[in-house]
């Protein structure tokens, strides 16, 4: 009995081994403006080819440097191009592909009387805002393009509160730690009803071409979703979220 057993054993055993492969989920990468119109996407695709994605949120310079120190990602979606490029200076063999246009929003609460950039402008120069909530320059796109906002208006000394990415400068203004902010427009759009949601003009700040990088060995799964992002159901999908099409 215990020799048919041991029988049966060996051979399931092959079967048994590659069973985990069929499941293996792919870890992605995504800038923190992806939050909300990214998992839609992989949604679908899972469903239709059977592949299965786990999905990281946070800011480009950060995912980037993660990268860089060994984390797994297959597939990475920054909000801008300068850190597809760092990485790929550092990783020979990627390959970079521009999937969106991040677009800015000004947010602010209703108390704080802010309706758009100069109302903005004359509020900090008044001293009547005490936290004005961007990501943090640092390593979030959506910071560098917030601070050459600001510059343009020639606001200098505005009273900053720096999120570790756009999601998280929008919580502050969300839950009233900061007056307004300069967050991504298509997590804007779905903030809370009590919030002003202003959009920014691309042409005040550098523009944040959006751009995914598929590591060097990226399994046909990851291929296959960069594939569905950047084609016409991926670009109709970003453009209904409140994106710009490259």
């Amino acid at each position: 009995m215990i020799r048919v057993f041991l029988l049966l054993l060996c051979l399931a055993w092959p079967a048994l081994a590659a069973a985990p492969t069929a499941t293996t989920t792919v870890p992605v990468a995504a800038a923190a403006d992806l939050r909300l119109a990214l998992p839609p996407l992989v949604h679908g695709h899972e469903a239709q080819t059977g592949a299965r994605f786990s999905l990281s949120f946070g800011s480009s310079g950060q995912m980037v440097q993660q990268a860089l120190n060994g984390a797994p990602f297959q597939l990475l979606l920054l909000a801008d191009a300068s850190h597809a490029t760092r990485l790929a200076a550092a990783v020979p063999g990627v390959e970079r592909r521009p999937y969106a246009l991040g677009r800015l929003a000004l947010v602010a609460t209703r108390a704080s009387g802010i309706t758009d950039l100069a109302s903005l402008k004359a509020a900090i120069r008044a001293g009547r805002i005490r936290h004005l909530a961007i990501a943090n320059p640092a390593h979030a796109p959506y910071g560098v393009a917030a601070r050459a906002v600001l510059a343009g208006l020639g606001v200098t000394g505005a009273p900053l509160v720096l999120g570790d990415n756009v999601a998280q400068a929008l919580s502050f203004v969300s839950t009233g730690a900061a007056e307004a902010g300069l967050v991504a427009l298509p997590l804007a759009r779905a903030a809370s009803s009590g919030l002003i949601v202003v959009p920014v003009s691309p042409a005040l700040h550098p523009p944040l071409v959006q751009t995914l990088v598929l590591m060097p060995g990226a399994t046909p799964a990851a291929r296959g979703l960069a594939d569905r992002i950047t084609g016409p159901n991926g670009r109709a999908a970003l453009a209904r979220a409140g994106f710009g099409l490259p």
